[in-house]
């Protein structure tokens, strides 16, 4: 399942589609289902959420924001097949919504469709140029299709960036030393675990003393 931050990104765009719903024009009782669906996204009771989400789709087909929470709702289910089908639906009728394209890659990074993922991400980040979540992601993907050198120039740009929080700084050191030990550099890849563990991140604690960095 996603850690807290990613957990809380997913939070934050919740309520910025449900700003953006409540304008538009719609009887009321697709408004209360939608609100009400939001909600139970925000109290992580997602079946209940998609039961809402259900009654406002099956009164408003064309409901885009109704799909994309839908399809987080599922996504926080691990129902990754489903959450993409509901932001294939939000794409079809708002075919530029970067933020979509970077929820997809995420449930299909889920379903090891990394080649899909790298798509879905290298398209949000046309809209979302300083998203180091989705330039850590994409460089995983990287990683797991054996594309080190992609994913290294991946969590460089996250390192590299005065303007990113330590939370994805570590996370950049942690998976740019994996891929360092992965590719026989296995004194700077510690360097980079350590690196990492000062920055808070306790799992690269873990894997350098599991390989016996010093």
């Amino acid at each position: 399942m996603p850690d807290k931050m990613q957990r809380l990104l997913f939070t934050l765009s919740v309520l910025l589609l449900s700003v953006a719903a409540t304008s538009q024009n719609r009887d009321r009782k697709t408004i209360e289902c939608f609100n009400l669906g939001t909600y139970k996204v925000l109290k992580q009771d997602y079946k209940a959420a998609v039961v809402e989400f259900n009654e406002a789709l099956r009164r408003d087909t064309m409901f885009l924001q109704a799909y994309e929470n839908r399809g987080v709702a599922k996504y926080y289910l691990n129902d990754y097949e489903g959450a993409i089908e509901d932001y294939n639906k939000a794409l079809q009728i708002n075919p530029d919504d970067y933020n979509t394209f970077g929820r997809r890659g995420w449930a299909k990074f889920y379903l090891n469709d990394f080649t899909g993922a790298i798509a879905d991400f290298t398209y949000a980040l046309k809209g979302s140029q300083n998203d180091a979540g989705f330039y850590n992601i994409r460089g995983q993907a990287k990683f797991k299709l054996f594309d080190y050198q992609g994913a290294i120039q991946d969590f460089d740009r996250v390192i590299k960036s005065y303007n990113y929080p330590r939370y994805h700084k570590a996370r950049a050191y942690y998976w740019r030393g994996l891929v360092k030990i992965e590719t026989g550099q296995k004194k700077d890849g510690c360097s980079d675990l350590l690196k990492a563990g000062k920055l808070g991140y306790e799992l690269a604690v873990q894997v350098a003393d599991m390989i016996f960095c010093k």
